[in-house]
């Protein structure tokens, strides 16, 4: 029965993820005892540290399972121009990592797929790209209580994802592959579709 509890315990901590901040408070807590500094300075090493745990812990499992379903091309594609975005444009956001990280993964996986399966021609790129930059326009960039923004904030985070969509505009255009194409149009899709205040009330 002991046994049981403690593989239920470690099975508990592996599923919802907690195992992130048990890694970030003990190197929280080291760091700040190695430095012989206030229980506030924890607090602020906590947070990076969950940070940096909770990226190389998405990145790690992002790998595997585009191993494991034969899409890590499209996912890797999928997820960069998508992130190249989502950091300007902002979007939905979870108060729990493990709802972020599952949510996330989720919607890379599904993109992936899409395509690797499903082809966009040049009409429909063009209406993603048109579709997302009045996204911005209309909702970049998205506040969150984490990042409260600065009175010019708004005008520069516009500016900045209306210049990377042009990039990634241009890139589309001038590389001619299927796989680069379609992950990179999905990827924009996706960061146009979580930025939209119907998503961000579903949370």
């Amino acid at each position: 029965m002991l046994k049981l509890k403690y593989i239920t315990k470690y099975l508990k901590y592996l599923i919802t993820l907690r195992y992130i901040k048990l890694f970030a408070y003990h190197s929280a807590k080291s760091l700040q005892q190695s430095r012989q500094e206030t229980h506030k300075h924890r607090y602020t090493y906590y947070y990076g540290f969950q940070v940096i745990y909770g990226a190389i812990n998405k990145f790690l499992l992002l790998i595997l399972l585009g191993l494991l379903l034969n899409i890590l091309p499209q996912l890797l594609l999928v997820t960069l121009s998508f992130v190249s975005l989502r950091i300007w444009i902002g979007g939905l956001h979870f108060d729990n990592y493990a709802k972020c990280a599952y949510f996330s993964l989720t919607m890379f996986i599904i993109m992936a797929f899409l395509a690797k399966y499903i082809y966009l021609n040049q009409i429909a790129s063009i209406i993603i790209f048109i579709y997302v930059f009045i996204v911005i326009l209309l909702y970049a960039p998205v506040e969150h209580p984490n990042r409260p923004l600065k009175e010019n904030d708004t005008i520069k985070f516009k500016a900045i994802s209306c210049c990377i969509l042009v990039i990634l505009f241009i890139v589309n255009i001038f590389i001619n592959n299927t796989l680069i194409n379609n992950s990179i149009l999905y990827g924009i899709l996706l960061s146009g579709l979580i930025a939209l205040p119907i998503i961000n009330k579903c949370k």
